[in-house]
């Protein structure tokens, strides 16, 4: 089971991820969190560096769906304001509100080894692709001081899994875990 919180690849932000690789290994589906992901709880719109990105992500051939475990009128209001399809009250790491981002509302049918999902959780966000056998990217959390009650909890499980990690698997834990541990808070 702790093998599948380790993520394929880690990154500090989304804006360091290399989508053109991505692009390049056959990723065409990107599905993402929304809190500490693309915006801090405190935030409740996508700034002008978002549209940028889900911009040159669409003309790269990319689509973009939000996949998020909340279950207010904030997921409602930044997906219409950042004009993408979304998935609310997803509970994430099961799969259901994957699979629907998946098989409903993607455009078309993607294949796992097509589809990625943005993260800032291993409980949730690496932990829910890796259940659905598609690739996890974890990113660092923009605010971890603004997580909530569930996420600060699963933020102190997550320390049990990546010392479990790091003791089962010390070559994957260095390669993709070791950074983000290092910037714990």
């Amino acid at each position: 089971m702790i093998e599948k919180m380790i993520p394929d690849y880690y990154y500090k932000t989304i804006y360091d991820i290399p989508f053109d690789k991505l692009y390049e290994e056959g990723i065409r589906l990107i599905l993402t969190d929304l809190d500490n992901t693309l915006i801090s709880y405190q935030e409740e719109l996508p700034n002008k560096e978002l549209f940028e990105l889900k911009n040159k992500l669409n003309k790269m051939g990319f689509e973009f769906i939000l996949v998020s475990n909340s279950k207010k009128n904030r997921v409602d209001k930044f997906a219409s304001n950042y004009q993408i399809p979304y998935v609310k009250f997803s509970l994430k790491p099961l799969k259901r509100g994957i699979k629907k981002a998946i098989n409903k509302i993607a455009s078309k049918k993607y294949n796992n080894n097509e589809i990625v999902l943005l993260g800032d959780q291993l409980m949730t966000d690496v932990f829910g692709a890796k259940r659905c056998n598609i690739c996890a990217i974890l990113i660092e959390a923009i605010d971890k001081s603004t997580d909530i009650g569930p996420t600060q909890f699963n933020r102190k499980l997550e320390r049990f899994f990546i010392k479990r990690i790091k003791k089962k698997y010390p070559k994957l834990y260095q390669e993709r875990l070791m950074e983000y541990d290092t910037k714990k808070v």
